[in-house]
């Protein structure tokens, strides 16, 4: 499936270069330069990795010279100019490693236009994808949240999707050269907003009151530069979360761990209980037993087990004080469980969207008019996961003669293969019209195997 940009997107884009200091052919040479850059822009390294890094290279460039003589230098305060000098060679190599880390600076309205152009297709794309995952007929929000909505990408794939039933739309950015840009792009021909569902904002506010049923968090992970600073954002739009909490990030493979890092900080702190306001909440609520009182103290429990067995024991109207509110995965995954990738590569999904350009030339990825990418991404919903037989997804497929192959990921056994043969008839059909993504359109019973070797396991590791 191709995404294209709705029309007025497209005219609100074209009319805000316009109005640029500089020409549309320079504005888009400087886009093609910023996608390069974004295509291989990394998670910035913990400080304890960048010191080790550091030192191995310092021992690299001991090595080099004179060992004897550079070490006398490093090791004298007398002679700061030769230190100077070693700790610029170890930056300009840190600089053209992945250490080079620095958030995204859109400075000017020039640089915002640059950024339009190079991401504003493929964000829509990304985002439009993720929210094909939600059925409207089921969900349809009234109140969105968009942090770090950069240039309004996520504005135009929630009312592409959901429409007029969105009224209140809060886009927050902390560039206010993004935001005016993307004020720009929504404005029509008479130079007013097209949307009055629209407030802008350039940074939360305090106040956890007002909840969104729809949270997104587009690429945002990545302009934090460290790994308590992307969890503490996490657990702060969790608590402005009504239903859904969507993240989205690059196909790297760290974006993709920074997304597992907010999905297990979700699961894990929504099962932790505070003991204490638990026990005065039963107690308030008269359901204070000896049975749950000997739960809350067996340490040999996990967070888990503690918070299941307890809420077992009690009506489930009472909401248990926990960590955070209790989070469950909606998409891709079809289980809260440890990712059986993480540690292997990243699980990345396929977009292609429409090519739009400002210098009418045709870019170097363009194929018949559209380019293609893959991105990471994961909904987190609020609740409790519910007892219900859940479809596998599709991780990779595989079309020959004759039959399909699928590498699934399911809630039984984490990755699986399966084959499906044309004489299964409609479920061949159907299993060979899915993508790469998609979830398969069918139940799997797993059996088990009295076989000592699983053979399955073992052909998916070796593929990967």
């Amino acid at each position: 499936k191709e995404f294209a940009l709705p029309e007025c997107a497209v005219a609100g884009l074209r009319n805000a270069l316009i109005s640029c200091d500089r020409s549309p052919k320079q504005l888009q040479h400087e886009a093609d330069q910023l996608s390069n850059v974004l295509a291989q822009r990394r998670f910035p390294a913990p400080p304890s990795v960048v010191r080790e890094a550091r030192n191995k290279i310092k021992e690299v460039l001991r090595k080099q010279q004179n060992e004897e003589d550079i070490g006398d230098l490093v090791d004298s305060d007398s002679d700061s100019r030769i230190n100077y000098k070693l700790r610029n060679e170890v930056d300009k190599i840190l600089k053209k490693s992945n250490f080079n880390w620095k958030p995204l600076d859109i400075d000017t309205k020039e640089a915002a236009a640059a950024y339009a152009l190079s991401r504003l297709a493929p964000n829509y794309a990304e985002i439009a994808r993720v929210l094909e995952e939600i059925d409207a007929e089921e969900f349809s929000p009234s109140t969105v949240l968009d942090y770090g909505s950069g240039i309004g990408a996520g504005f135009w794939a929630v009312n592409e999707k959901f429409g007029s039933t969105v009224k209140d739309y809060c886009m927050v950015d902390p560039s206010e050269n993004m935001i005016q840009f993307s004020m720009d792009i929504m404005r029509g021909d008479s130079g007013n907003l097209l949307f009055r569902n629209v407030t802008f904002r350039r940074h939360l506010t305090p106040s956890l009151r007002t909840k969104y049923d729809l949270v997104i968090a587009h690429r945002t992970l990545c302009e934090l530069g460290s790994q308590e600073s992307r969890l503490d954002l996490v657990a702060s739009l969790w608590k402005r979360t009504n239903r859904y909490l969507v993240l989205i990030d690059s196909n790297l493979r760290d974006a993709f761990e920074a997304l597992m890092e907010a999905r297990d900080f979700l699961l894990c702190s929504g099962t932790q209980l505070h003991l204490e306001e638990t026990r005065s909440l039963l107690e308030e609520k008269q359901l204070m037993s000896d049975s749950i009182e000997a739960v809350l103290r067996d340490r040999t429990l996990s967070d888990l087990e503690r918070f299941c067995l307890v809420r077992d024991m009690v009506p489930h109207e009472i909401t248990l004080p926990t960590a955070v509110e209790p989070a469950t995965v909606f998409a891709p995954c079809p289980h809260d469980l440890g990712c059986p990738k993480l540690g292997i590569s990243a699980c990345t999904f396929p977009i292609r969207w429409n090519v739009i350009r400002a210098d009418g030339k045709r870019s170097p990825r363009e194929n018949s008019g559209s380019e293609t990418g893959k991105f990471s991404f994961i909904i987190i919903e609020k609740g409790v996961r519910q007892p219900q037989e859940s479809m596998a997804r599709i991780l990779k497929i595989r079309r020959s003669n004759g039959h399909v192959t699928c590498d699934l990921c399911t809630a039984f056994k984490g990755l699986q293969r399966i084959a499906v043969s044309r004489r299964a008839g409609d479920l061949y059909q159907r299993a060979r019209s899915r993508r790469d993504g998609e979830l398969l359109p069918l139940t799997i019973d797993t059996v088990a195997t009295e076989n000592m070797f699983d053979l399955c396991s073992e052909k998916i590791a070796e593929t990967q």
